[in-house]
């Protein structure tokens, strides 16, 4: 019977895309004119730019764009006659060695502090006495890499160099040359800076730099931030001093902002002093989160704040939000509305604004309810609960459902594909003249995120592994896993949950683990939580 399922589903996928209608539609100078500055209109402007562009119409279209990121950039640097702007993409795509017979300029451009790391002394010396008179910056670093003894030089060099050379050459780097006790008179001249918060989560997610880790146990955090003091607390924690890692968390407490890390430092508070008053008061918080479905959990409780949204009528919607522009202008108008959002919420009755409806009350009423929703259901409910559970878990913390999503990377649609994984992913499935903007189509995306997390889903299993997957790559959840995390210990699999060096994939994936968990149970299928978690060990 699985086999025949899994046919099935196969063969629907196929079917789906063979008697589709795609195309490669051409993106014209008009049409670009005629829509609004925005991440959208980049967008549109980065895909145009691979079409046959003169330098003057390129040149008009970088002062159309809100944000030139990198992508961007290096396709006006392809259309633009400039020598600078040549440069400047010769200098991005070059490899490490090829820096050796470029200029100083070039090596300011495109060479890192860890590209540095990545030569050998006598080629480093050669890039060294390039840049030495023009950039005595890069010089410093250089001479700290190019010393016998790279960390004594490092804290004994200016604030500049130590964070500039400590916070960018890499893991690897930093494991085999820098993992010293660190002096107490250096750290007091650095641990006031702001770009100490990025040097103490390098030193606490690497569970390789242990006497760096001791070095920052028992430091004035008073001028940190709120997530840094966190950090500070686990690695007091780890290193079995629950006195100093208290004062810790009672500073992260008071600095969190979001209601998510409110909750975060409750449960830790629960977990390390079990503290019960804590886990109660979880029960009480107004968001919907890993924190506060384990303390219902536990307690014997349910949650009484999600909204589970299901009222609707299959009519023609009166807003196409698959067409990025006019969820744009519907934005908009949301903004305008503040004061009627509930009366202007109730406009929208099709099931396929759903994601409308709901993005609305979720902003009115982000203090009384959660709202969880199945749009467009009628593409995924041949899968089985558990696909249907991750792809709505996932699509409802991608973009909340809506089909025309554009990230400022040009993630696409209700799965935030990445245009390169979205191409991959056409000719895989041998969909003949893919669009990018095919992204955009709710029937397209569920049938592309099906094939993509089933691709995960067979090397990684657990959703939690799965979520860092999807937001931060197979690769680096392998060797997240490699490195040492996810083992026994006595705060796991929680430790190992904070300690995920990617913040953006360790925020994603926990809040992709709570819908879930949510979605398990409204499509039917009793999950717990603890009990997934106990499986992360």
């Amino acid at each position: 019977m699985i086999i025949i399922y899994k046919l099935r589903i196969t063969a629907t996928i196929l079917l789906l895309f063979i008697s589709s209608t795609l195309f490669s539609k051409e993106i014209t100078l008009e049409f670009l004119n005629s829509k609004p500055k925005s991440i959208y209109k980049d967008y549109y402007i980065w895909r145009y730019l691979e079409q046959n562009v003169s330098s003057k119409t390129a040149l008009k279209l970088l002062g159309d764009t809100k944000r030139v990121n990198k992508k961007l950039f290096i396709k006006f640097a392809k259309r633009i006659d400039d020598r600078s702007y040549k440069k400047i993409l010769k200098c991005y795509k070059m490899r490490p060695k090829e820096f050796l017979t470029s200029d100083a300029d070039c090596i300011k451009i495109g060479f890192s502090s860890y590209d540095a790391t990545r030569l050998s002394l006598k080629e480093l010396e050669l890039i060294d006495k390039k840049i030495s008179n023009k950039y005595p910056k890069l010089h410093n670093i250089y001479q700290v890499l190019l010393d016998k003894n790279p960390f004594n030089r490092l804290v004994r060099s200016d604030k500049d160099t130590f964070f500039d050379t400590f916070n960018r050459v890499g893991s690897l780097y930093r494991k085999k040359h820098f993992n010293h006790a660190i002096n107490r008179d250096f750290l007091q001249k650095i641990v006031h800076d702001r770009r100490f918060n990025q040097t103490a989560k390098l030193i606490i997610t690497n569970a390789k730099l242990d006497k760096l880790h001791r070095s920052i146990l028992d430091i004035n955090s008073s001028s940190l931030s709120a997530k840094t003091n966190f950090l500070l607390f686990l690695n007091a924690i780890k290193l079995d001093n629950k006195g100093l890692a208290r004062r810790y968390l009672s500073l992260a407490k008071k600095r969190f902002y979001f209601r998510f890390d409110k909750d975060k430092a409750l449960f830790w508070e629960y977990l390390v002093y079990n503290d019960l008053k804590s886990l109660n008061k979880l029960t009480k918080s107004f968001d919907i989160n890993i924190y506060s479905l384990y303390a219902y959990e536990k307690l014997g409780k349910k949650p009484s704040n999600i909204k589970i949204i299901q009222k609707c009528k299959y009519l023609k919607p009166k807003i196409d939000i698959t067409k990025p522009f006019n969820w744009l202008q519907l934005l908009k108008k949301i903004d305008k509305k503040d004061k009627d959002l509930i009366k202007f919420s109730k406009s929208f009755k099709s099931c396929d604004e759903l994601p409308i409806k709901s993005f609305i009350l979720e902003r009115v009423n982000f203090r009384d309810y959660n709202y969880f929703i199945l749009p467009y259901y009628r593409y995924i409910k041949e899968y089985s609960k558990d696909k249907q559970a991750l792809l709505l878990a996932i699509a409802r913390q991608e973009s909340r459902f809506i089909p025309s999503c554009i990230s400022t990377s040009y993630a696409l649609g209700m799965m935030q594909f990445m245009p390169f994984l979205a191409k991959d992913t056409a000719k895989l499935m041998k969909v003949k003249n893919f669009d990018l903007d095919d992204m955009f189509k709710p029937r397209i995306a569920y049938s592309f995120a099906y094939l993509h997390i089933s691709y995960l889903q067979r090397r990684l299993k657990h959703p939690l592994f799965i979520a860092y997957a999807y937001n931060g790559g197979i690769g680096f959840t392998k060797r997240m896993l490699k490195n040492g995390l996810f083992k026994e210990g006595i705060y796991e699999p929680f430790m190992s949950m904070e300690l995920v060096p990617y913040d953006e994939s360790k925020r994603y994936a926990k809040k992709v683990l709570a819908n879930y968990i949510i979605y398990k149970s409204i499509l039917g299928e009793k999950s717990s939580l603890i009990t997934l978690l106990k499986r992360l060990k």
